[in-house]
């Protein structure tokens, strides 16, 4: 271990800042925690250096008596000292972390209680010994699970000099990582298989929810038909068979909620595409998206409710689990998808609120892993499109379902930022996949009213999303950092 230490005062606050080599371990993070007296030690990334400030903001943070982990943005330079980049983090993100050490190199941590956390550690006999981001790794959660706050500080306070901006990470032991994880998600009591995914120094979490846990898919429809990849299909048909075809989860219904206009061949062909787990529902009034959920709703029976499109088809066989194992997690709301166009560009891959309300990165390509790969893992984001939205049918009931002054527009921003008012997360997952053929049933036209209605009922939410960055530019579907060209 090499270390220097930095000390700073914020009223009664003292933090030291120590350097960690990459393959450090217990002893060493032990050792660094007991040489301080600070209240506060930041555990600094051995290549490159906080800045002036970091000290200083670091201890403001922690003048609140909750928080118990911080972690700030990054800047990378060339050999000459001139900027390249910045890594520009989320808000604080638990699933995002279980996947992804996402929070670098300045992590800062209530002395005290990192102490006996390592104590925790070394007593852990499920554990192997851990290194470097492992062993850091391992601390958050521990710190984190006994109800710790973390705070994101959004400036960059540590830089770091290289030619490739991604050389900045040393390759994780993505074994160690993996155990780390998996142990935290046993005493967490998430069911889960723990893995490593694409790229090397990502994990996914397999949930394994309850097979008893009935879901309903909760489908509007006009039945209506169109052309894909230059061949006509009814498109509810066409989804519900590559349901039936496809998915590994089969304690299902689905529930169709169908304009009187449905013609009567959609209805014979999905009685014989779904048999006994056919729940249909006429509807006769006008077109309102919200009430026709309402009615699935009403007729619907299972744990979860999976809203779906009809202009969808299945991509990934395990969608459905991938939706119910995190939608059963306590504290989260809904849960999406990701969702391709026909030419494979990226659709939807979570919601962006910054001067407006966006799918971030649409029109990407579908390969596309977004910056520090955020849209290879699963993460927590402000909402989620109602086009493929899983949420728990006490929880739809809870906030009341979907706003019905949103027939059309903006019902799965509402919905959105009703979950979170009462404390709950929204989370996109990119491990379930489908292809959505966007507004070819309806006309996806917002109007003056809608938008008007939407702002003055969340105006300050739409500035505001904590999954965001104040550093990037607003208004964009894009991560891009503002005044960059």
């Amino acid at each position: 271990m090499t270390s220097t230490t930095h000390s700073g005062k914020n009223e009664m606050t003292t933090v030291d800042i120590v350097v960690l080599d990459d393959n450090a371990g217990q002893s060493d993070l032990d050792a660094a925690l007991n040489s301080s007296l600070a209240d506060v030690v930041v555990l600094s990334g051995p290549r490159g250096g906080t800045n002036e400030r970091a000290v200083a903001l670091i201890a403001v943070a922690f003048s609140d008596p909750d928080v118990m982990v911080t972690y700030s943005d990054e800047s990378f330079y060339d050999k000459r000292g001139r900027y390249l980049s910045s890594d520009y983090k989320p808000g604080w993100s638990p699933e995002r972390f279980r996947s992804q050490f996402y929070v670098g190199n300045v992590l800062a941590v209530r002395r005290a209680n990192a102490l006996t956390a390592v104590l925790d550690s070394s007593l852990d006999d499920s554990l192997p010994s851990v290194h470097g981001t492992a062993l850091r790794w391992d601390l958050v959660l521990r710190l984190t699970e006994r109800g710790g706050k973390v705070v994101h500080i959004p400036e960059s306070l540590f830089g770091t000099t290289v030619i490739d901006p991604s050389a900045h990470h040393d390759p994780i032991d993505m074994l160690e990582a993996v155990a780390v994880v998996q142990s935290h998600c046993r005493r967490s009591h998430i069911n889960a298989d723990v893995r490593v995914s694409e790229p090397s120094d990502t994990l996914h979490l397999y949930r394994r929810p309850p097979e008893t846990t009935k879901v309903s898919l909760i489908i509007p429809t006009c039945g209506s038909s169109g052309t894909v990849w230059g061949q006509e299909r009814i498109f509810i048909v066409e989804l519900v068979e590559s349901i039936v075809r496809l998915s590994t989860w089969k304690n299902i219904e689905f529930v169709v909620v169908a304009d009187s206009s449905t013609p009567p061949v959609v209805r014979r062909a999905l009685e014989q595409l779904c048999g006994n787990q056919l729940v249909w529902v006429n509807y006769g009034k006008p077109f309102n998206f919200s009430d026709k959920i309402a009615q699935g709703r009403a007729a619907s029976s299972g744990d979860v409710l999976l809203l779906l499109n009809d202009d969808m088809e299945v991509i990934s066989e395990d969608f459905i689990e991938e939706l119910v194992g995190l939608a059963l997690e306590p504290g989260v709301g809904a849960v999406g998808a990701r969702l391709l166009l026909a030419d494979g560009r990226i659709q939807h891959i979570g919601h962006r609120y910054a001067d407006g309300t966006f799918h971030l990165f649409a029109g990407f390509d579908g390969d596309y892993t977004g910056p520090q790969n955020m849209c290879l893992v699963t993460r927590e984001c402000i909402g989620v499109t109602a086009a493929c939205l899983a949420v728990r049918a006490e929880i739809f009931d809870e906030v009341g379902g979907m706003a019905l002054d949103f027939p059309n527009n903006f019902n799965d921003v509402d919905f959105a930022l009703r979950l979170r008012d009462r404390g709950l997360r929204n989370i996109i997952t990119p491990h379930a996949v489908l292809f959505h053929f966007e507004s070819v049933t309806r006309d996806g036209t917002v109007t003056t009213e809608e938008a008007h209605l939407l702002f003055s009922r969340w105006g300050a939410q739409l500035t505001a999303d904590p999954y965001s960055n104040p550093n990037l530019e607003s208004g964009r579907i894009e991560w891009i950092e503002k005044g960059a060209r």
